[in-house]
C-alpha cells in the first residue's frame, strides 16, 4: 500500500474523506458539489442517475487487458455512446466511502466498484472488488469544481502488486449544472497513445435513507 491506514470507530471523523482532504478548500466547491462530495449520515445512502454522452475504452489493443479488469470490477472493455448509469455511494463505520456504478451497455450492464479512504491525510482509492488497483489522487478547487488527478497507481492482480509507469495519467474532473444536475469527465491518457479510457455524462444526485 502507499501508506497505513487508520482504521476502528475511535476517533473516527464525521467529515466525508473529501472534506479531511481538502481541509477549508472543500467551502469553496459549488454548493451542489459539496452535497454530492460531503459527509452521508448514518443510515443513508448516495444515489445518482444519468447518461453518459461516451464511455468506455478508446485502444482495441488493451482489450485483453481490460478484459480481466471487467472480471474484477474495476473497467470494461466496451465503448458505447448515451450510455444509461447509476452510481450508489455507501459510507462505512470506520470512515471510508464505497461507490458501486453501473453502465447500462447495450449488450449488457457493466459494474465498477471502489473504496476510498483516506490515509496520511492523503485520499487514496481502491478500485475493483478486492481493491487490486490502487491510486492515490490529489485534489484542487477551482472557479467551484473538483479537479483530481493521479499520483501514484499501482496494479494487484495474480498475488502480485506493479506500480504502474507514471506516465499513465487519470483525470477527473466534476462540476455543477445550472439545472440542478452536475457532470463527470474522467480519462486515462498516455504519451503518444492520447485518451485510453474514460467517460463523461451528466446526472443527478440525492442522498436518502438506506432502504
Amino acid at each position: 500500500m502507499f501508506s497505513k491506514v487508520a482504521s476502528g470507530r475511535t476517533g473516527v471523523s464525521r467529515l466525508s474523506v473529501y472534506q479531511q482532504v481538502l481541509g477549508d478548500d472543500f467551502d469553496a466547491l459549488d454548493p451542489q458539489l459539496r452535497r454530492y462530495f460531503g459527509p452521508i449520515p448514518d443510515g443513508f445512502v448516495g444515489v445518482g442517475s444519468g447518461r453518459y454522452r461516451a464511455a468506455g475504452l478508446h485502444v482495441r489493443a488493451l482489450r485483453p487487458l481490460f478484459a480481466v479488469l471487467a472480471r474484477r470490477g474495476i473497467a470494461f472493455v466496451e465503448y458505447g455512446t448515451d450510455v444509461p448509469f447509476t452510481v450508489r455511494n455507501i459510507p462505512h463505520p470506520d470512515g471510508a466511502l464505497s461507490a458501486v456504478r453501473t453502465f447500462d451497455f447495450a449488450n449488457g450492464t457493466r459494474a465498477m466498484r471502489d473504496v476510498m479512504r483516506v490515509a496520511d491525510g492523503r485520499l487514496v482509492d481502491w478500485i475493483g472488488a478486492r481493491g487490486e488497483i490502487e491510486v492515490e489522487l490529489s485534489m484542487r478547487v477551482s472557479e467551484g469544481r473538483l479537479r483530481m488527478k493521479s499520483e501514484r497507481i499501482a496494479l494487484r492482480l495474480f498475488g502480485l502488486r506493479v506500480p504502474v509507469p507514471r506516465v499513465i495519467r487519470v483525470l477527473l474532473t466534476e462540476q455543477a449544472l445550472p439545472d440542478g444536475a452536475q457532470r463527470v469527465d474522467l480519462r486515462m491518457l498516455a504519451p503518444v497513445i492520447g485518451e485510453i479510457y474514460g467517460y463523461s455524462g451528466d446526472f443527478t444526485y440525492e442522498v436518502r435513507r438506506d432502504a
